[in-house]
């Protein structure tokens, strides 16, 4: 394991931490308790969410093991009532700090975890780790291997602004939105509008709500939701006019009990998120990995714009 023997800094398996056993000895007697931020995923609200923690840190603490304090205190999980948490198998075998970089080691047993899970986990990491002063990035390896995406290609350090999956305030939002959602008709060859008005937190993007809301289903009669309410938006992120969206649920297989058609689904999803104004065009992802197979003729490369020929005329 040439990669980790030529950086001579703390080593540590989450084996021990996993089990309860403190990362040092001795060291963390008489510390103070300081507050550290740590970031669990929600699956309720597919996001990151912030939960204060305080951990006992001693003056002569090194940055090594104040960052090994950290990630012991992440593997035990929340301590706030959070029924939609996750369960953490981050199955670490060695974590070390090199200058400003943070490489985080995996088991094996992490190519048997799920791609969402690897990629929950990983943003975990990256969000609460890059908390410290000290850490801009992470190097993610897997069985002394360099981690690499479903294209076979290397995975590069990985910063906070990277991270694709959203974060949301830990205070419950206390802002007034009304969006416009689209949702396939009882003929399923038409959307119709429908105005929701729900509760936001400024801080998070309305995109996310916007998909969340499609997800729960329309509240007018006669109307059909376009996606399994099971399904798990992994990522959105909006760049210069795109949005990209990684979901759990392959949009170019119809598994809908309701055989609605595939343009009905997609252009449910596109025309109520170019609503947004700084939205023009929408990207899906499957886990990780863009859809391009799509057998509507009327898209480039899986990026699909705003289709108002689908709309059902307003009364």
């Amino acid at each position: 394991m040439n990669k980790w023997i030529r950086i001579p800094l703390l080593l540590l398996s989450l084996s021990f931490l996993l089990l309860g056993v403190g990362c040092f000895n001795g060291n963390s007697s008489g510390g103070d308790l300081e507050k550290v931020n740590l970031y669990f995923y929600d699956e309720h609200q597919n996001a990151l969410v912030m939960e204060e923690r305080k951990l006992e840190i001693t003056a002569d603490m090194s940055n090594e093991s104040l960052m090994l304090t950290v990630i012991d205190a992440l593997a035990k999980g929340p301590q706030t009532s959070n029924q939609g948490a996750r369960p953490i198998n981050f199955n670490i075998d060695q974590a070390i700090l090199k200058e400003r970089s943070a490489f985080i080691n995996f088991t094996k047993d992490y190519d048997k975890l799920d791609t969402p899970t690897q990629i929950i986990h990983r943003a975990m990491l990256v969000y609460t780790l890059t908390e410290l002063e000290f850490i801009d990035k992470i190097e993610f390896f897997a069985g002394d291997q360099p981690l690499v995406n479903s294209n076979g290609e290397k995975i590069e350090p990985v910063e906070r602004k990277d991270i694709l999956i959203s974060v949301l305030n830990p205070k419950p939002p206390t802002n007034s939105q009304i969006i416009t959602l689209y949702f396939p008709g009882p003929q399923g060859d038409l959307l119709y509008k429908e105005p929701r008005e729900i509760r936001v937190d400024n801080n998070t993007p309305l995109e996310n709500y916007i998909l969340a809301e499609l997800i729960k289903g329309p509240v007018t009669q006669g109307l059909v939701a376009p996606l399994p309410i099971d399904t798990k938006v992994n990522a959105i992120k909006t760049q210069d006019g795109v949005c990209q969206i990684d979901l759990s649920y392959d949009l170019q297989v119809p598994q809908l009990a309701n055989g609605l058609r595939e343009d009905i689904v997609i252009y449910s999803i596109v025309d109520s998120l170019t609503e947004l104004s700084r939205i023009k065009k929408v990207i899906f992802l499957k886990d990780g990995k863009k859809q391009t197979e799509f057998t509507l003729p009327i898209h480039t490369g899986g990026i699909f714009e705003r289709n108002e020929a689908i709309i059902a005329p307003t009364p």
